[in-house]
């Protein structure tokens, strides 16, 4: 009986397995993620949660020190396994980048956490904490460690580095809880950046070690080929991947100096519930990016076409489907997370996000395609008039609607490029 379910099991493509793990981890950090709001704002207070979801941001752009190198080591990992070919030189090869990056992004962060907290954090009380470096050191160590992950995936093994996230939001949310009940320290922001980063960073760095253990007795020996083939690839990542970020992560920027706290606070809680369906589409679309690699590598052309309408209306379908109970519930859901804060959801931010949040999966979508198939130029062609476009829009729109302006100036510029770009790039490629 045992032999016909691992029989079963090994004929269920593989991909459906690591989304299936992936899903459930999304679910279970997702709703720890929200719930979580009412324990950092009962601990900390409206004002400092204000700064400490400034701080948080953060991550994102620290994530940019990896260079691209997760991706670039996936994709040639996938297209050796396409080919049947060893890959250990890229893996060393990783490595050594690794370890030379992380030094120097350490030294990069010890010179600028002081005056980057100065600049991000002009308008509110002085904070003597050292929450810039407090993050800075966290995420760098996570997000080179979760390199690893991309190994994972590469060899459909995506559901090892999917438990993870889940296992570390479950200690997190209990770490917060347990110092918000019993402890009787004051209220500090580094205490909780630390709960909820410090996990996370422990065990990437674990699988890190799983994963790459092979190949640490053979870190000084250097293939100069596949050195120079990785990092090239990485760079051309990077670059994407560093406009992708000035795009996405300007709204916390812009929101810190031009929104009261309330109004960030509004924005943040309802950006956190519409990520959880796109978390839970990105987690479909990070499995499927090798099988979309092998699959090019191969020519299957035909079926990467149906693959890429069928993922968009999957896409569009969970945005809609989690969309209903939202606006069903939306004044209890406020109610039970922010039970102390004046603050309101309308239906014209849930309508706006409804729409963001049809509009990412679309792009989403095709540009996790091109990007399984290293085809990056388009994103440095239209990637400057996005920003340029997404920067004046937020910031004229958040001047006069708010929280409601953030959302506006997202959907807009993206409207204005990568809606109709992408599409028409990918349709392009595959013609070829």
């Amino acid at each position: 009986m045992i032999t016909i379910l691992k029989k079963k099991l090994n004929q269920f493509p593989r991909h459906w397995v690591v989304t299936a793990s992936a899903w459930t981890s999304r679910v279970i950090t997702s709703f720890i993620s929200i719930i979580s709001i009412r324990e950092l704002l009962l601990y900390l207070g409206e004002e400092r949660y204000a700064v400490y979801v400034i701080a948080y941001s953060l991550i994102g752009w620290f994530n940019l020190a990896q260079f691209g190198l997760g991706l670039s080591l996936q994709n040639f990992i996938s297209e050796c396994r396409a080919k049947n070919e060893n890959y250990d030189k890229y893996m060393i090869s990783a490595l050594q980048i690794i370890l030379v990056l992380l030094l120097f992004c350490f030294i990069a962060t010890l010179v600028i956490a002081a005056p980057l907290q100065n600049i991000l954090l002009r308008k509110f009380p002085i904070i003597n904490e050292p929450i810039v470096l407090t993050i800075g050191i966290i995420t760098l160590v996570t997000i080179f460690s979760s390199i690893s992950y991309n190994v994972y995936f590469a060899k459909h093994k995506g559901y090892a580095p999917n438990i993870l996230p889940a296992i570390a939001s479950v200690i997190s949310m209990s770490g917060i809880v347990i110092v918000n009940r019993y402890s009787h320290m004051d209220a500090n922001i580094t205490t909780a950046i630390i709960i909820f980063t410090a996990p996370q960073m422990i065990l990437a760095a674990i699988l890190f070690c799983k994963a790459f253990n092979p190949f640490f007795s053979k870190i000084l020996k250097t293939d100069f080929s596949s050195l120079k083939k990785l990092f090239i690839r990485a760079a051309k990542f990077h670059a994407t991947a560093l406009l992708g970020a000035v795009y996405i992560l300007t709204d916390y920027i812009i929101a810190s100096q031009i929104l009261p706290p309330d109004e960030i606070i509004k924005y943040n809680i309802h950006m956190k519930l519409f990520m959880i369906p796109l978390f839970l589409y990105s987690s479909l679309l990070a499995a499927v990016w090798p099988v979309r690699s092998e699959m090019y590598v191969k020519q299957n052309f035909e079926e990467l076409k149906g693959m890429l309408k069928r993922y968009s209306f999957y896409g569009v379908i969970l945005i809609l489907l989690f969309s209903l109970p939202v606006i069903i519930f939306k004044d209890l859901i406020i109610r039970v997370l922010l039970p102390n804060a004046n603050i309101h959801s309308g239906i014209s931010i849930i309508i706006l996000f409804i729409i963001y949040g049809i509009i990412r999966t679309i792009i989403d979508n095709y540009s996790t395609f091109l990007g399984s198939i290293n085809a990056l130029r388009i994103y440095l062609i239209y990637s400057p008039v996005l920003i340029t476009a997404n920067i004046f829009l937020q910031l004229y729109f958040a001047g006069k609607y708010g929280a409601e302006g953030i959302v506006t100036g997202l959907i807009l510029s993206i409207c204005l490029t990568a809606l109709w770009i992408l599409p028409l790039k990918t349709y392009k490629v595959l013609k070829t």
